[in-house]
């Protein structure tokens, strides 16, 4: 009898739940023209740093709609549910505190130069390269003005992340567990005080793991307000892009998880959520009330192969508010934003790690789809210029969905998306130790990292793009990049990152590479804290376009020609990051130059508990 009734159990978490079914009744479409599951033997489990919300300022319709965002690396503590965030459930029976966090404290420089010869302007009130006055040196420093610095941004990279810190604080045993975190960015000793980068409580959730009553099925239900994380490259954290080839989920609501052990090598588990989100209500956000369905299965042999099946589907149907048609949206239909995709991850003894997988984004006005859901650098739907919108299918439309997206007589660049078309994506990552590889070929054990060693990581991302927005329709991005490290003493690491970022295969003057030596240090081979020092050398193909700097990707306004060199973030970082301008967020002063950076230094402070 309890076979049949976890059998029942397992065919009712695989079939689709009925809200889910809500989002087929949606209105025709109006006209257009257009956990990760770490090894459970992992070495030194850490707490997981990551970016949790982007906080957008308002621009007008006019501007480039800019956003700010937290870029962290994910390093994750062994959950009992793949997906799950957040510190482990303790084994003990009685009731226990636990604390654990992370920060991580960059000072970045960006070096610039006041350069008469590369088309500076005499006038310091015009943006663009000044000539240096009286008293002024031709070199300028500042916060770095870079193309990856934005997060939620397809351009970004590992290479110069911002600050980052959050602290777990948890009480339970061994079959129940309440967990709140405190997480923030901008740390204002070295910066200013802006509210919205302090997130304060950001998630609070309780977990039950009850006793089945069976050796063989684990189950860990989990409800509250919480992230989780699906298709993660890296052996434990979210990989050398810090993204999520499915998803990371930003909800309220719940997940159920359940393990069988179909022998003492092989287990199958699945997992099934709902949820709900809450959009920022400001003029400038198309999003709306958003709600979530996802469902995934897995098979682990060992965990030296593991394999995901995932689907997750976030809608709306909420009214469309007062204020609404002035810089949101009106007039269009619900909007449904959903992703599905397969991935494996193989544990290859001598021949190290390789993670593959593949995911397909379907969206159909997915304008209002909040960020119930961030993949690939993106964050919902249509969230300000953060979403899949703006970040794949092209510059989302912000008024009338029934007006022309092309205005009679323009250029078809300065249309605008609705947020329907689809993004096909193809992500991996490969990791070779020369120690790990040396002691297995001669019979040793597996090397921990407690020693010298070489080790190589390789990555990179394709994405097909076919939108509503012409000049995207049929669009390839890709990038790939490699990280070399040498552990030569307990204490010091040398290391070399490149990364090449080609966003638009039909103009390849928007392409650049980074390349960043840095030197580690810490306090043994294996450890919980880091400084590093890191200098980066940005490598553009065209750095400033022709007529540059009165005709500038970041001066807000469109121009002819000015696709034809390196762009900003769809969503530039406030107040001061590539594309800031006064005119894109309100009461702020702009980026000191509409020109990127060449050269970047970063001494930066990492540490978990």
């Amino acid at each position: 009898m309890r076979k049949c009734v976890l059998v029942g159990l397992v065919l009712l978490l695989a079939s689709p739940a009925a809200a889910e079914d809500a989002t087929e009744q949606a209105p025709a479409e109006t006209a257009t023209p257009k956990v990760e599951a770490p090894a459970a033997n992992a070495p030194a489990p850490a707490a997981q740093p990551e970016p949790v919300q982007a906080v957008a300022l308002p621009a007008p319709k006019a501007a480039l709609p800019i956003a700010t965002t937290p870029a962290a690396k994910t390093t994750v503590e062994v959950p009992r549910a793949p997906s799950a965030g957040g510190p482990a459930v303790t084994d003990s029976e009685s009731w226990k505190f636990e604390f654990h966090g992370y920060i991580r404290a960059p000072m970045r420089l960006g070096l610039g130069k006041r350069d008469p010869s590369s088309g500076c302007l005499a006038s310091t009130t015009t943006p663009g390269s000044p000539c240096p006055g009286p008293g002024q040196s031709s070199l300028t420093v500042h916060a770095p003005v870079i193309p990856d610095d934005q997060y939620l941004g397809w351009q970004s990279t590992a290479h110069n992340k911002k600050d980052w810190a959050e602290m777990f604080f948890s009480v339970g045993n061994s079959w129940a567990k309440g967990t709140v975190s405190i997480q923030g960015y901008n740390f204002t000793e070295s910066s200013y005080n802006e509210p919205s980068t302090q997130f304060g409580i950001a998630q609070g959730y309780v977990d039950l793991t009850p006793d089945l009553g069976y050796e063989n099925v684990r189950m860990d239900l989990r409800a509250g307000a919480f992230w989780n994380k699906y298709g993660t490259a890296g052996k434990y954290d979210a990989g050398e892009y810090d993204t999520y080839l499915f998803g990371r989920t930003h909800v309220a609501g719940e997940t159920l998880h359940l393990d069988f052990d179909l022998s003492e090598q092989d287990t199958l588990w699945v997992e099934h959520g709902i949820g709900a989100k809450r959009p920022d209500p400001s003029l400038y956000n198309n999003s709306r009330f958003t709600l979530l369905n996802h469902a995934h299965v897995g098979f682990n042999h060992t965990q030296d192969m593991q394999f995901t099946a995932n689907y997750l589907s976030s809608w709306t149907q909420e009214e469309e508010r007062a204020g609404d048609g002035e810089t949101s949206i009106i007039n269009l239909g619900d909007g449904k934003m959903w992703v599905a995709g397969l991935d494996g991850r193989f544990e290859l003894g001598a021949l190290g790690y390789l993670y593959f997988g593949y995911s397909h984004i379907g969206l159909t006005r997915a304008l209002t789809v909040a960020r119930a859901i961030e993949v690939l650098h993106a964050s919902g739907g249509g969230e300000f210029g953060l979403g899949v919108t703006d970040n794949y299918l092209g510059p989302s439309c912000r008024t009338d969905a029934l007006a022309p997206v092309v205005p009679a007589g323009q250029d078809p660049r300065a249309g605008c998306s609705l947020g329907t078309g689809k993004v096909d994506s193809l992500l991996g990552q490969y990791e070779f130790s020369l120690t790990n590889a040396t002691q297995l070929a001669s019979g040793g054990q597996k090397f921990w990292g407690d020693g010298q060693d070489l080790k190589l990581v390789a990555y990179g991302m394709l994405n097909e793009v076919k939108s509503d927005y012409a000049p995207n329709d049929g669009l390839r991005k890709f990038k790939y990049g490699a990280d070399l490290q040498f552990a030569a003493l307990p204490w010091l690491t040398a290391a070399v990152r490149f990364d090449r970022v080609l966003p638009n295969q039909r103009i390849p003057e928007q392409s650049f590479a980074i390349l960043s030596p840095r030197l580690v240090f810490k306090s043994n081979w294996v450890t919980r804290e880091s400084i590093s020092v890191q200098y980066s050398r940005y490598f553009y193909a065209q750095r400033t376009c022709a007529g540059f700097p009165l005709v500038t990707p970041s001066d807000g306004t469109f121009q002819p020609g000015q696709d034809r060199c390196v762009q900003p973030p769809t969503s530039p970082v406030p107040p001061d990051g590539f594309g800031a301008l006064t005119v894109n967020q309100t009461g702020m002063r702009s980026a000191p130059t509409t020109r990127p950076d060449l050269n970047v230094f970063k001494v930066e402070a990492t540490m978990w508990w």
